[in-house]
């Protein structure tokens, strides 16, 4: 298809009424965000106010700031980075073992390449103080590695009026480029690059001269193949259909790159709510108590006079709290104190109130902090307390390990598409030593004869995530569980049978490792057959049991 786009002549596969059709949709997107991008903003504000003192709007609403809100988010992603996720891969059929046992061990080492620690530990925090976090896993030509990459709430635009991204007609996601690069990239269009980026960020929006907008358009074809093009100032520099090797797709998986990580999702909606959100109104209440409580204490601890103007007082002297003598001429009653009226204990009692209701909003009670009542002293009765306190903290893990699931069959589906040539990954190895594991994308196919030829087929995985987890209650906890085997005699070979019957009906991390483990211990004649002492092959595994 050849058109004219102002001084510009396409030449390819983008027909000119679908680049309509995607402006139009860009625009609407846009239009139908505002709201969102103003709540965004107007949360970003309340955050920063709890951390310093601002001027303007919320200057006089919040003239007294206790930073609650600030508080109860930095425990909630403490939470979440404790329990930071590591993905499982099991085999669907016998035949994926094998491979679903080497991408176990290879996996935590290619999102390490990949960044993906940077983004989780970013995108947690934007999860809680905006309601959604979106996770790009894209495959990146120029390196040949998958970028996992933290994208900017206000730099993505979908259809704002259905809750599964994938099912929006087009996704959007614009950058402000430095002319220079783009320039270099695409001579073609030099001219097109002048600058004058409108950015969105979250506190304001501003233009930057030496950058120009972008904005990658990506699309579903009736197939189901995924497609991008690149649009700037609505004209197509470039178009994965126009490119050679990607004629069915860019991505085989088929879905849009792209991953949105929801807190309070909300009806019909891509997006959700943040603990922002839902604390704003009790935080604001109780920084108008605080205030109003400081300035009574202050004028009590700060006593104030009237006094005659005609009394002839020397006020140098009477501020002078080193002068043993004041003196004046007149009347000795000119001066008198100002009584200051002190507060009902029910205006104190009612703060605590609110402060203890902003608690149970937000889900971030005291004993979740290590703070306790009552003598409650025992490490066992302080994690039974903070466990039975942390349902809310679990289920948004929870959702949070749903999203890194997605994340993970993205990446080894890129894996397969495009790591051809083989690669080799540090690993931990069986006993916890460094290992080297060589990987290409064939391993994740096999070969079936068909007639006279062979057919190459997929070999499919299920994704388990277990925490990673970094709490020391949880470590002794673990730790003390496998103790208590060893102490009793669980783990000799002529205890396994017990020994696995009493596993399968516990639940901790890493109990399927242990029991292959004890039972492999059987079958062979001892823990030295295993490579290691029994402390070390009963007390390390890479695979894990359920979330």
């Amino acid at each position: 298809m050849e058109y004219t786009n102002g001084s510009y002549i396409y030449s390819g596969a983008i027909e000119q009424g679908f680049l309509s059709e995607a402006l139009e949709a860009y625009r609407a997107y846009r239009a139908d965000k505002e709201t969102l991008t103003a709540r965004i903003r107007d949360n970003e504000r309340f955050y920063r106010e709890s951390c310093t003192r601002m001027s303007g709007e919320l200057g006089a609403v919040m003239a007294c700031d206790t930073p609650l809100i600030f508080s109860a988010i930095e425990n909630a992603r403490a939470d979440a980075i404790d329990n930071f996720p590591s993905a499982n891969i099991l085999e669907r059929a016998p035949e994926g073992t094998e491979t679903a046992e080497l991408l176990s061990k290879i996996v935590p080492a290619q999102l390490e390449i990949s960044d993906f620690k940077l983004a989780y530990k970013e995108n947690i925090r934007r999860k809680l103080k905006y309601g959604t976090a979106v996770y790009g896993v894209f495959y990146n030509d120029g390196t040949g590695e998958i970028d996992i990459r933290s994208i900017d709430l206000l730099d993505v635009y979908v259809d704002m009026h259905i809750p599964n991204i994938q099912d929006s007609a087009f996704l959007f996601i614009s950058a402000a480029i430095e002319n220079s690069a783009l320039r270099e990239r695409y001579p073609r269009f030099a001219a097109l690059f002048t600058g004058d980026a409108e950015v969105e960020s979250i506190s304001e929006s501003y233009r930057l001269r030496d950058r120009s907008t972008v904005v990658d358009c990506y699309y579903k074809k009736p197939d189901g193949a995924v497609h991008m093009m690149k649009l700037c100032k609505e004209t197509v520099i470039a178009a994965t259909e126009d490119m050679e090797g990607y004629e069915k797709g860019l991505y085989a998986h088929g879905l849009y790159p792209v991953v949105f990580d929801v807190l309070y999702p909300a009806e019909h909606c891509p997006f959700g709510y943040g603990m922002i959100d839902v604390g704003k109104t009790t935080q604001v209440e109780i920084n108008k108590l605080d205030a109003a409580i400081t300035e009574n204490v202050m004028c009590g601890a700060k006593p104030r006079y009237l006094s005659k103007r005609s009394g002839g007082i020397d006020e140098e002297e009477f501020r002078d709290i080193s002068k043993n003598i004041v003196h004046y001429e007149g009347d000795a009653e000119a001066l008198k104190a100002i009584d200051t009226v002190s507060l009902s204990e029910a205006y104190l009692t009612h703060r605590e109130r609110k402060k203890e209701e902003l608690k149970e909003v937000l889900a971030n009670r005291d004993f979740q902090q290590g703070s306790t009542t009552g003598g409650v002293t025992a490490a066992s009765a302080i994690e039974t307390l903070q466990q039975a306190g942390e349902k809310r903290s679990r289920a948004i893990i929870n959702d949070t390990y749903d999203s890194y699931k997605k994340i993970i069959y993205m990446m080894l589906e890129l894996m397969r598409q495009f790591f051809e040539d083989k690669r080799v990954y540090r690993v931990r190895g069986e006993l916890g030593g460094t290992e080297f594991a060589e990987f290409s994308n064939s391993m994740m196919f096999r070969a079936e004869q068909q007639g006279s030829g062979t057919v190459w087929r997929k070999l499919a995985f299920d994704i388990d995530v277990v925490p990673q987890r970094e709490s020391p209650y949880s470590r002794e906890t673990a730790n003390n569980t496998i103790l208590t085997f060893w102490q009793n005699g669980l783990f000799l070979p002529e205890n396994s049978a017990a020994a696995v019957i009493a596993l399968k009906n516990m639940s901790f991390d890493g109990k399927e490792r242990l029991i292959k483990d004890i039972q492999k211990c059987a079958a062979g004649g001892g823990y030295e057959r295993m490579g290691g002492n029994a402390d070390t092959a009963a007390a390390k595994g890479e695979r894990s049991g359920t979330a």
